[in-house]
């Protein structure tokens, strides 16, 4: 008899302790933080704000640099971070990834015509490259590849430091058919056709919404599986260019 209650009475306080799919404890608004001059930025925010809808939470963005972006949901000051690579989990313990692939992608390197021998593996130790402020996954490759990276604060003055021969490449994200660069603005470039990386993206909480965490993968994966998400794609992609977020 004591083993029967004892067991019941560790169940209760489980279930007190963190009720399994109870809203009660979901918050009623959250703000997240977003990057801007990224085609997928008002694409996502439009999935995201649906699936938050589904749990009878409103979600709002705030547009803001990527770097500061990414330290406003991890210090708290915002609740989460649209979309980020995989690897943001283990470089920031306080943001808890929600589990479902939101985006995949690959990064692309620009150069100047008949110049795509300056990626040539390896590169030389002297090779610059421009790469957007807070682009985690640029920063790591350029890392990898032992080239400077050079910063710049959105895709056209990348796109200008290469124009202008201060850098050697620039590299950019190509996010769910979403091209941010258009064709207008390559002349005299060359995306190179070979990616340099491919990486998921996945929506970001701090870690005081873990409970937040934990259910949206399931109305992720249920508005896939409706053909939600494809939609809300398919619009944006009909209007590229038009990336203000609703």
């Amino acid at each position: 008899m004591l083993t029967t209650n004892y067991f019941y009475a560790c169940l209760l306080a489980a279930l007190l302790i963190n009720p399994a799919d109870s809203n009660a404890e979901l918050p009623d608004r959250v703000q997240i933080a977003a990057i801007y001059d990224e085609p997928t930025t008002a694409a996502g925010a439009a999935i995201l704000k649906r699936a938050y809808q589904r749990l009878g939470v409103d979600a709002s963005v705030l547009i803001t640099p990527s770097r500061r972006a990414l330290m406003m949901a991890d210090t708290g000051l915002l609740d989460g971070d649209l979309f980020r690579i995989g690897r943001v989990a283990q470089l920031f313990p306080n943001l808890i990834r929600v589990e479902h692939v939101l985006f995949r992608g690959t990064l692309r390197a620009v150069v100047r015509k008949d110049e795509t021998h300056v990626l040539a593996l390896p590169p030389p130790q002297s090779m610059t490259v421009a790469i957007r402020r807070g682009i985690i996954i640029s920063e790591l490759t350029a890392r990898n590849m032992g080239v400077t990276p050079v910063y710049a604060n959105s895709n056209s003055q990348a796109l200008s430091l290469l124009q202008s021969k201060r850098v050697d490449a620039a590299f950019f994200t190509v996010i769910s058919q979403f091209n941010p660069i258009a064709p207008q603005d390559l002349t005299g470039l060359n995306v190179v056709e070979k990616p340099l990386a491919a990486f998921d993206l996945y929506h970001y909480l701090n870690r005081r919404h873990w409970e937040l965490a934990n259910a949206l993968p399931d109305v992720l994966r249920q508005m896939e599986q409706e053909g939600v998400i494809e939609k809300v794609l398919e619009s944006f992609r009909e209007r590229q260019g038009e990336w203000e977020t609703d």
